[in-house]
């Protein structure tokens, strides 16, 4: 059994200023909502992935994959 990894991120639209934020699961592609904005640009994502061992940092890519084997998966079944 793999431990859940939760991602917690933010966006913002390089051009317009919106952001907003989202939680979602390990190898999930976030989605920001925001496609009817007249401004051009992109929206960047910054993040950090939660375990119970701990947390790491996200660098920008397609899917949020952490990568993570959790080492204190027997600590947890046990609790």
């Amino acid at each position: 059994m793999t431990a859940d990894v939760t991602w917690e991120a933010r966006w913002e639209h390089s051009e317009c200023g919106a952001s907003g934020e989202a939680l979602f699961p390990d190898e999930h592609a976030p989605d920001s909502g925001h496609y009817d904005c007249p401004e051009p640009g992109e929206i960047g994502w910054y993040g950090q992935w939660e375990c119970i061992c701990g947390a790491g940092d996200w660098e920008d890519g397609d899917t949020a994959d952490s990568g993570h084997e959790c080492d204190d998966e027997d600590e947890e079944a046990a609790a």
